[in-house]
């Protein structure tokens, strides 16, 4: 097995085909393989978006985890669209991951990060899109003030034990991938 890791890429074409909410880009592409020569051209649809902020927030006093629960379109008909999720949003341009977090923090949930720590940053799906997102723990306290979401969000804050939340999680009742990695991540935590 070789150890060499390939790093030419020919773009040979790319026309946006979507320009929306989200933006689609067609690319045609060649790659260098592994074994040294190139690949035939591929052609592929890539979701261009902005990377997003998202956070798991602990509730000092309570010990509790605070989630939001709102309705996704685009689960709805594989489950019934209503999704219990860690806090989430978009970078605005000129954002920076944190900045992201606490404004959508403030925005979804009414309250304001104590303490916001970073624990990992990784792409949804290589594979058709570009976005990355950047995964904090939040720490806040006291009760939440006015949440009124982004313009057409209408959220539910849901706050639970972190035993109720690794019971839902062994149930299988968590159904998006960021509130997945953010408990497996917390449950692994000394």
């Amino acid at each position: 097995m070789t150890e060499k890791r390939p790093n030419k890429v020919e773009l040979l074409s790319r026309r946006r085909v979507v320009d929306g909410w989200l933006k689609v880009d067609e690319i045609t592409y060649r790659f260098e393989t592994f074994s040294g020569g190139m690949s035939d051209p591929v052609t592929r649809d890539i979701v261009r978006r902005q990377d997003a902020a998202v956070g798991l927030v602990r509730h000092r006093s309570r010990g509790t985890l605070v989630f939001v629960e709102q309705f996704r379109p685009a689960a709805h008909g594989k489950s019934s669209g209503w999704i219990v999720e860690i806090c989430a949003g978009k970078l605005d341009a000129g954002e920076s991951a944190e900045q992201a977090m606490r404004r959508e923090l403030t925005e979804e949930t009414g309250y304001t990060a104590l303490a916001l720590t970073p624990i990992a940053s990784y792409f949804v799906s290589p594979g058709y899109t570009e976005e990355r997102m950047h995964l904090y723990v939040i720490d806040v306290d006291g009760e939440p003030g006015e949440a009124p979401g982004d313009g057409d969000e209408d959220i539910r804050l849901i706050e639970m034990t972190p035993d109720d939340a690794y019971a839902w999680l062994d149930q299988g009742r968590f159904e998006d991938s960021k509130t997945l990695i953010a408990l497996y991540w917390l449950r692994c935590q000394p």
